[in-house]
């Protein structure tokens, strides 16, 4: 990835300037104010169980083609993070499903995933009431379906991460982890488009 030059904003060439405690590309003209701070992307994927089995699907593009993972993939810019990781199950898995709780994140720093950006990588647990077997377009996806830990264990290629969720889920209640709020509870973010709260609920709930 070539580094950035010119103002995204203006198109003047940026220079460096000192900014947070270390020095960051700036735009000159103190006018326009542009500072870069970074490439940052944020990812998702979703655990979701049925009668103790947990949905997976096997890669059919590199990197890591014929592996096997959770479904997810990379939130949009403009995107509601729960709404994306419904859209994953769904499009890479043909099942309905809807957020339940996050589970876990992993933060990885730029390069360490085999790209130039700073990854934030949120896992849900989804419930689902919808019974049809796991679709794919074996382009993408070419597998699809529900497996135990002990089938886990017979397949190759089963991502470290995505065994580490489906644990965490196996042994945690659902909405033990994060939840999104309504209601009441979410009053701070009222006048803020694009907010929406995540928290740990108190026992029985609010």
């Amino acid at each position: 990835m070539s580094v950035l030059r010119f103002c995204p904003r203006c198109a003047l060439e940026l220079t460096t300037r000192p900014d947070g405690g270390r020095d960051r590309l700036a735009c000159p003209d103190e006018n326009c104010g542009f500072v870069h701070f970074g490439d940052f992307s944020i990812g998702c994927a979703g655990v979701v169980m049925r009668e103790g089995r947990a949905l997976l699907v096997q890669r059919g593009w590199q990197p890591f083609a014929g592996s096997w993972q959770l479904p997810g993939g990379y939130v949009e810019h403009d995107e509601a993070i729960a709404e994306a990781v419904e859209r994953e199950v769904l499009e890479e898995a043909g099942i309905e499903a809807r957020v339940s709780d996050v589970i876990g994140f992993r933060h990885s720093l730029g390069g360490s995933i085999g790209g130039p950006s700073t990854n934030l990588y949120v896992v849900f647990r989804l419930d689902t009431e919808d019974g049809r077997e796991p679709s794919f377009d074996n382009d993408e996806i070419t597998g699809a379906g529900f497996y135990s830990l002990a089938e886990m264990a017979q397949m190759e290629a089963v991502q470290g991460l995505s065994r580490w969720a489906i644990e965490k889920a196996l042994a945690t209640g659902r909405g033990s982890g994060l939840q999104p709020e309504s209601g009441a509870s979410s009053a701070l973010s009222r006048g803020r488009p694009g907010w929406r709260l995540f928290g740990l609920q108190p026992p029985g709930g609010l």
